[in-house]
């Protein structure tokens, strides 16, 4: 499916995400003035995310690349504002042409599976050509299953190993293609793929700030961002952390390590309101356990008492940046 035909504005945990990238540039503007931030990103037919980024942040220089002509009109008949420029034209092209003056916010949001090299080549440009303070965002399809249905485990680890190439600069086994450990296994691939970056002449390096997994009935996907710092200060990357407290923030992600689950349960507004006068209470092992006993049942349609628990106990986690969403007559 394309990026043109899904509603992200009906989608929980894809909402939390984007309410948690919000959250992240907020503390981006505590180091640089994040509205005079240009957003660069695929906006698809409805320019969900760049409504958010401008009613929360006052960014309001936008550039939407989309390469379909249909989606394009849409987005003009859907656009909000006019300082939302439409780019028809591919992903690759804008960025080999496009010059990236003053501070950058760009989201390459892949959801097709096809072409991970070509997607990994493009982030590793866009970083190469990005500036200090600059943020970079990927997404990128994490069902393994991608690599063929019916195809073995080997046969699966090595057409990953084909479709990553010359970027594929670390060790692959047969686990690192099952569905809980893919989405880390892509997360070392942009690792992999950024390598070398550091030793351009700028010295500039591409610091991960967040790393998440989420899925909303369709595909899983890996969502990374990360900061443009200067590897020839030592001190950069301290000042850095310390003036947006990133380092304190809750969903970090500093070192590459794995991807954090956003998996949460489809919830009542009555039964949010329930849930929310129980929290905060912590990441303790419990916390799926102390919210199905407040609510007196399991809000899971699939997976017993056991599956509610876990997503309950990921609702404690994002609970403040669950979406709502209602009814409204027009």
């Amino acid at each position: 499916m394309s990026g043109g035909a899904i509603a992200y504005h009906l989608r929980e945990n894809k909402a939390i995400e984007r309410n948690l990238f919000i959250e992240l540039l907020v503390r981006v503007g505590r180091v640089e003035n994040i509205s005079d931030y240009t957003y660069i990103g695929f906006g698809g037919p409805f320019l969900e995310d760049f409504k958010a980024l401008h009613a929360a942040l006052r960014i309001s220089k936008m550039i939407s690349i989309e390469m379909d002509e249909n989606v394009c009109k849409r987005q003009a008949f859907n656009s909000p504002a006019d300082f939302i420029e439409i780019r028809k034209c591919k992903s690759g092209e804008f960025l080999i042409s496009h010059d990236f003056d003053k501070h950058n916010i760009v989201w390459l949001d892949y959801t097709t599976p096809r072409g991970l090299y070509g997607q990994l080549a493009e982030f590793r440009l866009l970083v190469s050509k990005l500036g200090k303070f600059d943020i970079a965002k990927i997404t990128l399809n994490a069902n393994p299953e991608t690599l063929g249905g019916n195809a073995t485990i080997e046969e699966k680890l090595e057409k990953l190993k084909r479709c990553l190439g010359d970027l594929c600069k670390f060790n692959l086994d047969e686990d690192d293609i099952l569905p809980k450990k893919y989405p880390a296994t892509l997360l070392k691939a942009i690792h992999s793929a950024l390598g070398g970056l550091s030793a351009r002449v700028s010295g500039d390096y591409f610091q991960p700030l967040s790393a998440f997994v989420y899925q909303d009935g369709g595909h899983p996907m890996l969502t990374v961002t990360g900061v443009i710092l200067d590897a020839k200060n030592d001190l950069d990357k301290s000042l850095f952390l310390e003036k947006s407290r990133i380092a304190h923030w809750a969903f970090k992600n500093l070192d590459w390590s794995p991807p954090l689950v956003i998996s949460v349960p489809a919830l009542s507004t009555k039964e949010r309101l329930t849930l929310d006068t129980a929290l905060p209470i912590g990441r303790t092992e419990n916390a799926g356990e102390l919210l199905v006993e407040k609510l007196g049942y399991c809000p899971s349609e699939s997976g017993g008492e056991y599956a509610a628990k876990l997503l309950l106990a990921n609702y404690s986690q994002f609970y403040r940046a669950y979406p709502l969403f209602s009814r409204v007559v027009l």
